[in-house]
């Protein structure tokens, strides 16, 4: 996964208004790739990568 990539949520996330089924855009990966950050029309959002797959 990388910044760029389309990945749709899988799980629900604690504290987020983010979907379950909704596709996101990826804003960036923390280095070892255990964290994404998903981008929406309201923010930038810090998700576990084993919350989303790739679209």
């Amino acid at each position: 996964m990388k910044t760029g990539d389309r990945v749709r949520l899988i799980e629900a996330v604690d504290d987020t208004n983010l979907e379950v089924g909704a596709c996101y855009d990826v804003y960036d990966v923390m280095y070892d790739g255990s964290i994404v950050y998903l981008k929406d029309g309201y923010g930038v959002y810090k998700v576990p990568s084993t919350h989303v797959q790739l679209t």
